[in-house]
C-alpha cells in the first residue's frame, strides 16, 4: 500500500510503500554500524538510540560489524550508487535496514525513524521508504538586527527544530552590530551582540547536525547602524538621508512622507571597501561555510546622491553591477562562494548575463502571488544559480498572516523546483520591532522545510498535527490550528497589506494620524475583535507539555493583546477623526494603562529568548504613542477643567 493515511510523516518522504506485517523492536537488539565504514554516521547512530530510549524506554547498544549473536534492531550500511541526501528505510521480519549515502542522510533517516516509533511504539509496520530531497540547499534565515538577536540557548532550539525537518542550512541576517566586530567595538559596546566564540560553538553544533551556518551580512544596503554614525556617514551615498519616492511606500502610514535615514554606500570611495573587508575579516573566520551572503538588496539611494553623474551616463543597473562585482572580488579573495538578494539586479535583465557564473543569486518575494516564475526564468537562461527565497509571513504582523504564508511558501516551491532552483531559503524577517515572538514563525519553518523536502507530496502537509505532536507536544492536538487561525486575523482588516497588517501599522502610527484608520468600519473592527477574542477563550484548552509551554502560553497571549490594544487604538482614532468631545479622559487613561500591561508582559518575555540589547528600541514606538495618549489625556483633563 502507497496511502499516506498508514503514517503521518513530515516531510512526507518521496516514496513509501508497505506490505503486510510487524516487526517488534526486540529489548536485547543492537543497533549495528554494518561495516568499518559506517562509522563515520555515529552520530546518527547514537541520536536514534537516544530516540529509542526516549520513545521506548529501550536502552540499546551499538555494535560495529554484523555477529551470528548480535540480534540486530536496526542497521546501517553506506550505499555508493545513492544520491548524497539519498536514504532507504526497509523494514521486514530481520529488522530496520537504514542505507545511506552521506552522513548527513543516515541522520535524515533517523528524522524519520523518530516521527515512526512516535507512532508506532516497538510494532514498525513492513515497509519500504525511499527518499531524497528535491532542493539540495534547504535554508532557514533569522533576522538577528532588527532588535532580537536570540539567547545562544533559543539559536540552538531552533537548530534543533531544523535537524527534525531536515533542513540543512542556517543563516543569521547580520545588519548593524548584532554581531561584536573586534575591530570596532565602539559599534557594539552599547548591544548585547553575538559573539565569535558563540559563533564558533553555534558552527560546530550546526555541523554535527548536518547543518551549514552561512554568514549573512549586508554590504551595500541596509548600512543605516554604520552610515548614521559619525565616523562612517561621508560613506554614505547621501549622507543626509532621503525621502522614499511616493511609490515605495503605503501613503496610508506615511501621509506626510517617509523619511529615510543614509543606509547606501557611496560605490566609489575606496573606504567602502576598506572597511567592508575589515568587517569580512572579523566574521568569515568563525564559519566554516564556503558561502557569504553579502545581501546588497533595496540599495534606494543609487545615482540620487553622489553617483548622480556616474548614473546618468551608464544607468543606475550599470553603477549597481559595478559595486557589486567588486564585493565579489572581496568575497572570492576571502575563498567564498557570495550569495546576494537578487531584487536589484532583477530589475535590470541586460545586465544578469555580465554577472560571474560562480555567484549564486537570492530571489526573494514575500507576497502570495509573487513572480518568482519570471523572475528565476531570467535568472536561469543566463545561467545564473539561484535560490527561491520566501518567507513566514511573520513580521509586521504581530500574530503572523497565515494564509498568505501558505501562499507565498507553496508558489516559491513549486516555481522554484520548476525552474531549477539549488537552493530554498526561508526567511523570518524582524521589521519594525520584530514585535512577533518565535512561536508566531513555526508554521512557516515547518510548512517551508516540508515543501524544501519534496514538493510533491508536501502539498497538503499537515502543519497543524506536526505543531501537536513534534513542536509543542500538545495533548490537546489544537494550538496549530489555532496558531493557524491566530496569523488570519488579517483578513478582516480593510485590505492586504504588502509585508503589513493594518493593526501592525496603527500601533506605529502617530495618534494624530487618522488616514489609515479611517479605511477600516466600525463592523470591520467589531468583526475582528470577536474573531480574536474566540482565538483568546480557546487558550485555556491547550495542554503543551514541551519545555517551554508555559512561556508559548503567555507568548500567544501578548501577541493577541497586540491585537486587541490595536483595535481599541482604532476606535480611538476614529472618535478623534469625528467629534473628540465626546471622548473623556479616563477613556484614555484606561488605555494608557491597557499599553503599560501590555508592555510589561512584552519586556517580561523578550529577555527569556533574547538579549536585552535591542529591546529599547523594540518598544520605542510604543513608548511614543503611550506618550501621546499622555498628552491626549492631559488636554482633555485640561478642556474639562477650563
Amino acid at each position: 500500500m502507497t496511502e499516506k493515511g498508514l503514517l503521518q510523516l513530515l516531510p512526507y518522504p518521496r516514496r513509501l510503500t508497505a506490505s503486510g506485517g510487524i516487526f517488534t523492536i526486540p529489548v536485547n537488539g543492537s543497533i549495528i554500524l554494518a561495516a568499518e565504514e559506517d562509522r563515520g554516521i555515529l552520530y546518527a547512530a547514537r541520536r536514534l538510540k537516544a530516540v529509542i530510549l526516549q520513545a521506548l524506554q529501550l536502552s540499546l547498544p551499538l555494535s560495529v560489524g554484523t555477529r551470528p549473536n548480535t540480534v540486530s534492531a536496526c542497521s546501517f550500511s553506506y550505499n555508493l550508487a545513492l544520491p548524497s541526501q539519498a536514504y532507504e528505510i526497509r523494514v521486514d521480519a530481520g529488522g530496520i535496514f537504514i542505507t545511506y549515502g552521506s552522513q548527513a542522510a543516515a541522520n535524515y533517516a533517523v528524522t524519520t525513524l523518530k516521527q515512526i516509533l512516535g507512532q508506532c511504539g516497538r510494532k514498525i509496520p513492513y515497509l519500504h521508504i525511499y527518499d531524497e530531497p528535491d532542493f539540495a540547499a534547504r535554508g532557514l534565515m533569522i533576522d538577528i538586527s532588527r532588535n532580537k538577536i536570540p539567547k545562544t540557548e533559543t539559536l540552538y532550539r531552533i537548530v534543533d527544530l531544523m535537524e527534525d525537518l531536515k533542513l540543512n542550512q542556517l543563516q543569521l541576517y547580520i545588519e548593524g552590530s548584532p554581531f561584536a566586530y573586534e575591530s570596532f567595538p565602539a559599534v557594539w559596546e552599547l548591544e548585547t551582540p553575538i559573539t565569535g566564540e558563540e559563533i564558533l560553538l553555534l558552527d560546530e553544533y550546526c555541523r554535527e547536525r548536518g547543518i551549514e551556518l552561512v554568514p549573512n551580512q549586508n554590504s551595500f544596503g541596509h548600512m543605516e547602524g554604520w552610515l548614521t554614525r559619525p565616523e562612517f556617514n561621508h560613506l554614505a551615498e547621501i549622507p543626509e538621508g532621503f525621502k522614499m519616492p511616493e511609490y515605495m511606500y503605503d501613503s496610508d502610514m506615511y501621509p506626510d512622507g517617509l523619511f529615510m535615514e543614509p543606509g547606501t554606500f557611496h560605490t566609489e570611495d575606496p573606504e567602502v571597501l576598506t572597511l567592508l573587508g575589515t568587517m569580512y575579516d572579523d566574521l568569515l573566520p568563525y564559519f566554516t561555510s564556503s558561502q557569504f551572503n553579502t545581501g546588497c538588496d533595496e540599495t534606494y539611494e543609487v545615482g540620487l546622491g553622489k553617483s548622480k553623474a556616474q548614473a546618468d551616463a551608464s544607468g543606475k543597473g550599470q553603477v549597481y553591477l559595478s559595486f557589486l562585482l567588486k564585493i565579489q572580488e572581496l568575497v572570492s579573495r576571502r575563498g567564498k562562494t557570495m550569495q546576494f538578494w537578487g531584487d536589484i539586479i532583477i530589475q535590470y535583465p541586460e545586465l544578469i548575463p555580465q554577472l560571474p557564473k560562480n555567484i549564486i543569486a537570492m530571489e526573494w518575494g514575500y507576497g502570495a502571488e509573487h513572480p518568482f516564475e519570471e523572475d528565476m526564468q531570467k535568472f536561469r537562461e543566463a545561467g545564473i544559480p539561484f535560490y527561491v527565497c520566501p518567507g513566514t509571513s511573520s513580521w509586521n504582523s504581530l500574530t503572523g498572516r497565515s494564509d498568505n504564508m501558505l501562499g507565498n511558501l507553496r508558489n516559491a516551491a513549486v516555481h522554484g523546483k520548476n525552474y531549477g532552483a539549488i537552493g530554498y531559503l526561508i526567511t523570518d524577517w524582524g521589521d519594525f520591532g520584530h514585535w512577533q515572538h518565535l512561536p508566531v514563525s513555526y508554521p512557516g519553518f515547518v510548512y517551508g522545510a516540508a515543501l524544501a523536502w519534496n514538493v510533491e507530496h508536501n502539498l497538503e502537509a499537515d502543519i497543524a498535527g506536526y505543531l501537536n505532536k513534534s513542536v509543542f507536544q500538545d495533548r490537546s492536538e489544537k494550538i496549530g490550528q489555532l496558531l493557524l487561525d491566530l496569523g488570519n486575523y488579517y483578513k478582516f482588516e480593510s485590505r492586504v497589506r504588502a509585508n503589513d497588517t493594518e493593526m501592525s501599522m496603527l500601533l506605529r502610527s502617530n495618534l494624530g494620524s487618522v488616514q489609515l484608520s479611517g479605511k477600516l468600519s466600525a463592523e470591520q473592527l467589531d468583526q475582528l475583535e470577536q474573531y480574536i477574542s474566540g482565538i483568546e477563550a480557546r487558550l485555556p484548552d491547550l495542554a503543551l507539555e514541551c519545555e517551554d509551554a508555559a512561556l508559548v502560553g503567555r507568548e500567544l497571549a501578548n501577541g493577541i493583546h497586540f491585537v486587541q490594544h490595536a483595535v481599541r487604538l482604532c476606535r480611538l482614532k476614529h472618535q478623534l477623526a469625528a467629534d473628540q468631545s465626546g471622548i473623556r479622559p479616563e477613556q484614555v487613561t484606561r488605555q494608557i494603562k491597557d499599553l503599560d500591561l501590555l508592555l510589561h508582559h512584552y519586556r517580561q518575555l523578550w529577555i527569556q529568548r533574547n538579549r536585552p540589547g535591542g529591546l529599547e528600541k523594540s518598544v520605542s514606538k510604543l513608548l511614543r504613542l503611550r506618550g501621546e495618549y499622555a498628552a491626549l489625556a492631559q488636554r482633555l483633563s485640561d478642556t474639562a477643567a477650563g
